[in-house]
């Protein structure tokens, strides 16, 4: 009994220290990943930032030395013109304000005297044996930082700052003959440098320890600071690896960063001989990680303790029903017995078969049973809540236990299934022979078996799932009966049916469907599209979509499926709803696409159909060449028509209208001599005469008007509407004639053919109102742009119905005017007013190529000669 005893005692203290244990060994991981993890990637960005740093200020440096550089060449370029000394001078004050890194520019002859300088420090002075003027008459020339010892006095007398140290920068003056006239000098102001050096370190509390130091290529230091404890092996070793991050351990053993990058412009000759060397400590950029780690120590032992408590009080809580159970156990065996694991089994055998039911006053060994069937009451509880359905039937098939599932996926309650056959409340929908092979081999063997069953649910709906059976066996052999686990597959067959559909749906369609993931790798490639594209689909199949686009349609199709996968659209057309494909034969195809998008299991995929429409867009093309053709065959025939009319009235205006004028003159001045001479009826036929002369006279004027448009060639559309609206005014007094003109299209030209047709379709609309319309006003407006006419002739006369908008039977105006508009690229509308009448649009706008139009000017001939 001492070895049941000690067992006991060891699990009591063992036990609760087990979560304490294992709360420190992850404690222990967690530091050592920290310094393993964090410690190294903070390391790593420690380098990255002393890198950049560096490179950082070195091209800060180069920008600025750069700039300065090909600001001295403008102003040598200056010097070396005939530019004004005044206006140079104001040039050079106005560059030194731009930015305070100048201290002095000037400008020396050949003799180094200073001819200009900013402020007019130095002028007439020499500085033929300063460095500056000496090295700057070679070339450009550039002098690191040194003392200003001739600007001191300068400087205090003009009552300007004065710097600690200068750089000195240098470009000779040549003429346009390539001789030497002297040198473009200037001082930058070393601070200048220094605060750009700050900028690039930043606030302090964000620095670590870093330093930002200028060298030059001697190693000497001419501005920032360096690490005191870095020694000077460190300069050395960075020389040896040019470019490369160094971390360098110095006197005291600590750790450094080093990067090194040497200022040298891009695309500039300026060569100044600096380096930049950024350093920082690597305790310094690690000391997050030791605050972590403290904080991690500190929380991490704080758990430590919490658990330990927590598990010696939870676990000598758990453990007292088995210590009561031992100490029964020990007291039954007494001092004396052997403790094999096999007498310790006999006894607690014999304790629970003597055990009453358990009540008030309860041994321990009676409270370890009623913990047992507790448990066994808690299995039941879990089976009876399973998602599951879970059933059990006895040895003959009768139900004996039924879950909450069950009741919800067959429709039967616990109340109803108990005591019923299994094939009373689980019907077959197939037949019974399958169920009972499968019930023969429950009977005979020990299983599991697993089948697929279709059976009918209490309301006679369908039902599909997927059964596993377990015969439940007691620990002497006997059967109890078949435990029954089902899945119901119901949803998934209904969804596996439409996928079928579905399927069948998209091989059956006549437009191409193809499914892409959004690098563009088919998945689907219907019937209907290996027939628009001549492509067979098992080759389609994992290849990407830019096979069937053409060359170069595919280099920005890409962006186009990454775009559309990003965006929150679900379908849309795909381009304008027309897209060009590749047949298998090199044929391009012309397509109406649309796209849509869907996740399939966390996974994008892209849907096109596509429509083959090659041979209506080749019938459109053809159709817009036809209408091009037919537009460009009206152009002709409407300038013929123009130049036909044009000879005409020319013809008729110099011949017959002159053959007629004589013939006028010539019978009035043989009437008044001959008419007293002749008898009465003789007169009457002579003066018969007369009225027909005028009569053709009057004729001919009336044909010129109709031919050759008045004041439309000479002043335009407005001023030629502007008279026919007179003209016709007179001869239809009845009817109410109004010109309207837009305040854009005052004084307005357009081209003289859109002037011409423009003009005809108003006369012919004026006319067809005045002739069949019954109307009582007549408007006509004209209103547009440099670009764009459009006129409006509207009516409030009987209207015209809607199958007459393109002409009458017999009568060509309807057609003349469409042909007119045609002509000259226009849109001609004919609809009814919404007030009754017709109203009779033209819109033309202008296209390249059209000439600009021109304001009407007034000429004060053509102003005296048409009153």
């Amino acid at each position: 009994m001492a070895a049941i005893r000690q067992r006991q005692r060891s699990v009591h203290w063992l036990l609760p220290l087990l979560p304490a244990l294992l709360a420190l060994l992850l404690l222990g991981l967690l530091v050592v990943a920290t310094d393993r993890i964090v410690g190294s990637e903070l390391a790593r960005r420690a380098e990255y930032r002393v890198e950049q740093t560096a490179q950082q200020y070195a091209d800060r440096l180069e920008r600025v030395l750069a700039r300065r550089a090909v600001e001295l060449e403008l102003v040598a370029l200056l010097a070396a013109t005939d530019v004004p000394p005044d206006l140079l001078r104001s040039e050079l004050g106005r560059l030194k304000t731009v930015t305070n890194s100048y201290v002095w520019i000037g400008v020396t002859d050949l003799r180094g005297t200073v001819r200009l300088a900013t402020d007019g420090i130095l002028e007439g002075g020499s500085i033929e044996q300063r460095p500056v003027f000496v090295n700057g008459s070679q070339g450009l020339w550039f002098g690191s930082f040194h003392p200003p010892k001739a600007l001191i006095e300068p400087l205090q007398r003009a009552n300007l700052p004065v710097p600690k140290e200068l750089a000195d920068l240098a470009v000779p003056v040549v003429g346009a003959n390539g001789l030497l006239q002297g040198v473009a000098a200037a001082h930058l102001d070393a601070a200048y440098f220094e605060s750009l050096r700050k900028e690039v370190l930043g606030p302090e509390s964000a620095q670590r320890s870093m330093q930002l130091a200028l060298l030059d290529d001697k190693g000497t230091l001419l501005q920032g600071a360096l690490q005191p404890e870095m020694g000077e092996r460190w300069f050395y070793s960075l020389a040896a690896q040019p470019g490369k991050l160094l971390v360098h351990e110095g006197t005291d053993g600590r750790r450094h960063v080093l990067s090194r990058v040497d200022v040298s412009p891009a695309d500039s000759s300026l060569r100044p001989g600096w380096q930049v060397v950024a350093s920082q400590p690597l305790d310094a950029a690690l000391l997050p990680v030791v605050q972590l780690q403290r904080t991690v120590l500190l929380l991490g032992s704080m758990a430590v303790l919490i658990m330990g408590a927590a598990g010696f009080w939870l676990s000598r809580r758990l453990a007292r029903p088995y210590s009561q159970m031992l100490d029964a156990v020990a007291d039954q065996l007494g001092p004396q017995t052997t403790d094999t694991p096999d007498t310790y089994l006999r006894v607690i055998a014999e304790q629970l078969r003597r055990l009453p039911k358990p009540g008030a006053g309860s041994t321990p060994g009676e409270h370890l049973l009623a913990q047992v069937l507790y448990d066994t009451s808690r299995l039941q509880a879990v089976l009876h809540n399973l998602p599951a359905p879970v059933y059990l039937v006895d040895d003959d098939f009768r139900v004996v236990f039924w879950n909450l599932a069950c009741e919800k996926v067959f429709g039967w309650s616990a109340a109803e299934a108990h005591g019923r056959h299994v094939t009373e409340v689980l019907p077959s929908a197939t037949g019974a022979r399958e169920r009972d092979a499968i019930r023969a081999e429950v009977v005979a063997g020990r299983g599991p078996w697993e089948f697929m069953g279709h059976i009918l649910r209490r309301d006679g709906s369908e039902m599909w799932g997927e059964w596993r059976l377990i015969k439940v066996v007691g620990v002497d052999g006997r059967s109890f009966g078949v435990m029954a686990q089902v899945h119901d597959l119901t949803a998934e067959r209904h969804e596996r049916e439409q996928g079928e559909v579905f399927a069948a749906v998209i091989d059956s369609a006549s437009d191409a469907v193809i499914s892409v993931d959004v690098e563009g790798c088919i998945s689907l490639f219907n019937p209907a599209a290996e027939r628009i594209f001549g492509r067979p689909a098992h080759t389609m199949i994992g290849q990407n979509l830019d096979i069937l686009l053409p060359g170069d349609d595919r280099e920005h199709h890409s962006g186009y499926m990454h775009r559309f996968a990003d965006s929150r659209a679900t379908t849309r057309p795909m381009a304008a709803g027309q897209v060009r494909g590749l047949h298998a034969n090199g044929q391009l195809l012309e397509l109406e696409a649309s796209i849509s998008q869907v996740t399939v299991r966390g996974k994008k995929l892209l849907t096109a159909i596509l429509r083959d429409v090659s041979e209506r867009v080749r019938a459109e093309q053809a159709m817009a060449r036809y209408r091009t053709e037919l537009s460009d065959l009206a152009q002709r025939l409407l300038d013929q028509e123009k130049v036909t009319t044009h000879r005409l009235a020319q013809t008729l205006h110099d011949k017959l209208g002159q053959t007629l004028s004589a013939t006028r003159l010539s019978f009035d001045v043989f009437s008044r001599r001959a008419i007293e001479q002749l008898e009465p009826r003789q007169q009457e036929r002579l003066r018969s005469i007369g009225h027909m002369i005028e009569q053709a006279v009057h004729e001919v004027r009336q044909a010129l008007v109709e031919l050759r448009p008045p004041l439309l060639q000479e002043l335009g559309l407005q001023a030629a509407l502007d008279n026919e609206v007179r003209v016709r005014s007179i001869e239809s007094e009845s009817v109410v004639l109004t010109l309207e003109v837009g305040t854009d299209a005052e004084g307005l030209r357009w081209p003289a053919e859109v002037e011409y047709a423009a003009f005809m379709i108003a006369r012919e609309a004026t006319g067809n109102a005045l002739l069949h319309a019954s109307a009582s006003s007549i408007e006509l407006h004209l209103d547009g742009t440099p670009d764009e006419l459009r006129l409006r002739v509207s009516d409030d006369g009987i209207g015209l119905h809607d199958s007459l908008s393109f002409g009458r039977p017999g009568h060509l105006g309807m057609v003349g005017m469409r042909e007119r508009a045609l002509a000259i690229g226009g849109q001609l509308l004919v609809q009814g007013s919404p007030s009754g009448g017709t109203v009779i649009s033209l819109t033309w706008f202008r296209t390249r190529g059209d000439a600009l139009p021109v304001p009407v000017v007034e000429h004060p001939s053509q102003t005296a000669s048409n009153p």
